[in-house]
């Protein structure tokens, strides 16, 4: 259960600060000489009020006097002349903004220590050491706000996720709040960073726009949860657990993996790790107890069973798959673009490496350097203007976010869609919404096993043909945007989602979910 782990996460903060402040005490009752007593005054200054932080921290309480103190310390420092290379100081700035980060976004109990280590250090400027202070105070106001207003709520399903991400974990997260609501569950998130990014990086404001405080609440820290399902979206948060969590009582818990242990995969193994397969299983269940892990599609699970075997023992690995889901209504165009030249081939990723395939050869095959072509991409073309010395005349590029995806794809006759060999697409977002508006799709045949009928598959070097008999034969072509929809309508869309929640317990507290 998450209570005994909160428990413990609290006791672990309550310790921290109880130390701090004995180490604190000890200092002061060092003898100052009488000729550095502006020094030492803003010393002891300095170091009471670290002292009656962390004994307030530990409390949830606070002390207008503690920031009296501090304008009074700071008084005192301004008259300071001390100077210190200019170098030094923004390392200073970085280090403390890194920890300010932690404190202030979950990791509380870890970055008390090393800010503590800055304010009592006599070698650090004065200015560097009351900033610090100021943060101590800041957050101690902000927890005492946090405790005051604390909620306990009841919910059918609480999703537990990175929501600050740009890309398609944000998308398959507004998808499926979007579907939840709309069946009428009423759904918490919980904001869960990942230790090594930046944690300060806020909601994305697609997620932000979601929470009304009804049907949509921000659960946080000093909360209470009870809910029918919670769902802990994107491995790579459960790294490392926050410090700082609300209790939790769950009806039922999974894991979505939604991307492979390592990012790119050979027959030696995998190459840059983003998640550990035991380290993860080991803190979902420490914190919320027995769950179920679901891939959101075969790639992801043959990846598992191939390179992570001899790591899965004891891990419940559910049959179905957790697609990802869109509403096709939401993005299906109004009738197919007029068939003028010349043809509109087009892709919409990130402008990563693995995002695009492995040679000039096969990166020309897919998105042909001819003027009966237009090549339109939206994401960026560095990788593939670096591979080929410069991007082909008849390629447009958008930068990622320059125009709505929707939009994007209404502009295009075709999608095309192909990564690097070495790369394990988790499941490919930006193909279902093709599909989703009403666009052949043409993919690298390791998709077939998820996409099915609903895309045709080729080699690079016959994309060019592919896509030409497609527009050429118009019976042809509407046939593939019914057989995409269908897919889409069978396996990707919201319904698909509500029936998987309802058979893992959740039952809708707001509305029917028929």
């Amino acid at each position: 259960m998450s209570a005994g782990t909160n428990h413990h996460s609290r006791t672990g903060l309550a310790a921290a600060a109880a130390g701090a402040v004995a180490a604190a005490a000890a200092v002061l009752l060092l003898p100052l000489a009488a000729a550095v007593a502006v020094t030492a005054a803003i010393v002891l200054a300095e170091l009471a009020v670290i002292g009656a932080l962390l004994a307030k921290v530990a409390g949830r309480a606070r002390n207008v006097e503690v920031r009296r103190s501090l304008d009074r310390a700071a008084a005192a420092a301004a008259e300071s002349p001390a100077a210190a290379p200019e170098d030094a100081v923004d390392e200073k700035d970085l280090y403390h903004d890194k920890w300010a980060a932690r404190l202030q976004n979950g990791f509380a109990a870890t970055a008390i220590e090393p800010l503590l280590r800055t304010a009592r250090n006599r070698s650090n400027r004065p200015e560097h050491r009351l900033r610090t202070l100021r943060t101590l105070d800041a957050w101690l106001q902000a927890e005492a706000r946090a405790h005051d207003a604390r909620v306990d709520h009841s919910l059918d399903v609480l999703i537990v996720s990175h929501f600050g991400l740009p890309g398609g974990n944000t998308s398959a997260n507004v998808a499926d709040i979007t579907a939840l609501t709309r069946a009428g569950f009423r759904v918490g998130l919980l904001h869960h960073p990942v230790y090594r990014w930046d944690v300060a990086t806020p909601i994305n404001p697609k997620i932000a726009e979601l929470v009304d405080d009804d049907a949509v609440v921000l659960v946080s820290a000093q909360d209470s949860v009870r809910c029918d399902l919670a769902i802990v979206r994107l491995p790579t948060i459960m790294g490392r657990l926050m410090d700082e969590l609300p209790e939790i009582e769950a009806g039922r818990t999974v894991l979505l993996v939604n991307q492979p242990p390592f990012t790119f995969y050979d027959e030696d193994g995998g190459r840059r790790e983003q998640w550990s397969v035991r380290t993860v299983f080991e803190t979902v269940q420490g914190w919320l107890g027995d769950h179920t892990w679901y891939t959101i599609g075969p790639a992801v699970r043959e990846t598992l069973e191939r390179h992570h075997g001899h790591e899965l023992d004891g891990i419940d690995i559910a049959d179905e798959y957790w697609y990802e889901i869109i509403d096709v209504a939401d993005w299906i165009r109004p009738e197919r673009r007029p068939g003028d030249r010349p043809i509109r081939i087009g892709r919409h990723a990130r402008d990563a490496p693995q995002k695009w395939p492995d040679t000039p050869e096969a990166v020309l095959g897919c998105y042909p350097a001819s003027p009966e072509f237009e090549v339109h991409s939206l994401g960026g073309v560095e990788t593939p203007r670096e591979m080929l010395g410069s991007v082909p005349d008849n390629w447009i590029d958008h930068p990622f976010g320059s125009v709505p995806v929707r939009e994007f794809l209404h502009g295009l006759d075709v999608h095309v869609y192909f990564t690097s060999l070495q790369y394990v697409e988790a499941f490919g977002r930006s193909p279902m919404e093709a599909m989703a508006v009403g666009l052949p799709c043409i993919m690298d045949p390791r998709f077939e096993a998820l996409f099915g009928e609903g895309a045709l598959y080729c080699e690079p070097d016959e994309v060019e043909s592919v896509v030409r008999k497609l527009v050429d034969e118009p019976g042809r072509y509407e046939e593939q945007v019914r057989r995409a929809q269908e897919k889409v309508e069978q396996d990707f869309s919201p319904a698909a989602l509500v029936r998987r929640v309802i058979r893992l317990g959740a039952r809708p507290t707001g509305g029917d979910a028929s």
